[in-house]
């Protein structure tokens, strides 16, 4: 023990003489001896016990039906699954979206799950502001046992049946449930709000949302404050991995080998050497066509941080001179001046191109500012990815949109009419030199 002291002290001198480094937060960690593994089931994990008392960050409701079915009183705390801090609106979705998953089995079941929330043997709750990845389940005999199984497993056939690998632990005495006990208390009463029957029943976040968890909270407590969490380069990091990993795995969908038929019904792909060797030929042919794509289609790149754009790799200036700006808005007055020869109502239509021009010119920062608008919990609306412009026939529109395009990129690169299609614009999508993933 000795030696583990004077290490942990060795470490402290450490972070002292780093002041870069920022120390973190104290932490609960729980020492525990080891006695021996046991090759048990889930059953036979949980059985001999009356009361539970859990918390599950994700979970698989038949799975927790089923287990309710053991015991006599039951208390589940469903974690939080936000990765960024908390606000109303998530809160809110979170809810709603647990609710209606709560509801996803028979009316039979349904029915007997009410009846046990009314007579007060089952009750729901949702953690609110702390993001909560605790895998807790406190177990209590009628005669006295307790018991606490911990580790990575959450409430769900996955996690208890043997399919994947976890690490559940149990330990048995009052000293060990006690402590845990308090954990769960304390989750339960600072940042949790009950799924009471009335919302299990009608909740959502339309015209009921008055009957969420929250809603009730707040009407209890008559003043509620939401405290932030604080985030970090992590959890952006984290997010960001995430949205990559699901964008990869779509791109990558259509070259994956088809199932056997032998095999499908089993869920079972089986994937050889050849098909690998398939599957590469078929990606080194799509990036061809994304290079060709991308010599076609110039590439504008603007990084608003650095204050820097290029057209095709070569960096753009963008600080001309006082001279340079106003001869090029004099030839852009020049050219809206010659919609007065158009017959009708040249006016209005001059205003209308010149409404349109503006947000075309904005348009490359349209994806950067929806993204900061959702950041910011702000309507998106005023910031639109697509624009169209229709009218007559003969009203200068393809003309307009040319000299637009030429004088934004040099060129007037156009999608003939059978190439416009949901594929074709998906291709330009995912071809784009920038822009955040999630805001296209």
């Amino acid at each position: 023990m000795d030696d583990n002291l004077n290490l942990f002290s060795l470490v402290d001198e450490e972070e002292k003489s780093a002041p870069n480094k920022k120390r973190g937060s104290k932490l609960d960690v729980v020492e525990m001896g080891y006695k021996q593994a046991h090759t048990v089931t889930w059953q036979e994990l949980f059985e001999g016990f009356d009361t539970i008392h859990a918390i599950t960050f994700s979970s698989g409701l038949n799975f927790v039906y089923q287990l309710l079915d053991m015991f006599d009183h039951a208390e589940i705390i469903f974690g939080c699954e936000h990765i960024l801090s908390s606000s109303m609106n998530q809160i809110i979705a979170y809810q709603d979206k647990l609710i209606e998953r709560m509801r996803e089995q028979s009316s039979e079941k349904m029915n007997d799950l009410l009846a046990r929330m009314d007579k007060g043997e089952v009750r729901f709750y949702v953690s609110r502001g702390t993001v909560s990845h605790e895998k807790l389940y406190l177990l209590e005999a009628a005669d006295g046992r307790k018991r606490v199984i911990t580790g990575s497993a959450n409430m769900s056939y996955h996690a208890f049946g043997g399919m994947q690998r976890e690490n559940i632990c149990f330990v048995d005495g009052d000293e060990a449930y006690d402590w845990y006990y308090s954990v769960f208390q304390s989750l339960l009463e600072e940042s949790s709000d009950e799924i009471t029957m009335k919302a299990l029943q009608y909740a959502d976040a339309g015209e009921n949302i008055d009957e969420l968890p929250i809603a009730g909270t707040i009407k209890a407590n008559k003043v509620f404050v939401i405290e932030p969490t604080e985030t970090t380069a992590d959890d952006a990091s984290e997010v960001k991995f995430i949205l990559d990993v699901h964008n990869l795995a779509d791109k990558l969908k259509p070259y994956m080998p088809k199932q056997d038929k032998k095999t499908s019904k089993q869920g079972k792909t089986i994937i050889s050497a050849a098909q690998i060797v398939k599957l590469r030929r078929q990606i080194q042919n799509e990036k061809i066509k994304e290079k060709e794509l991308r010599s076609e289609y110039p590439q504008l790149i603007i990084d608003a941080d650095k204050q820097s754009a290029t057209l095709n790799g070569e960096a753009l200036n963008l600080h001309p001179t006082e001279e340079e700006i106003r001869h090029d808005v004099g030839l852009f007055r020049d050219y809206m001046d010659g919609y007065s020869r158009f017959p009708g109502d040249y006016e209005g239509m001059q205003y209308r191109y010149f409404e349109f021009a503006n947000w075309f010119f904005c348009s490359p920062l349209m994806a950067t500012m929806r993204d900061m608008a959702a950041r910011f919990d702000q309507q998106r609306l005023p910031y639109p990815v697509f624009g169209l412009v229709y009218g007559q026939s003969k009203a200068g529109k393809t003309s307009f949109l040319e000299t637009l395009l030429k004088m934004m990129i040099g060129q007037k690169p156009k999608i003939s009419a059978p190439d416009f299609t949901r594929s074709g614009i998906e291709n330009l999508k995912t071809n784009r030199a920038r822009g955040p993933d999630h805001c296209r």
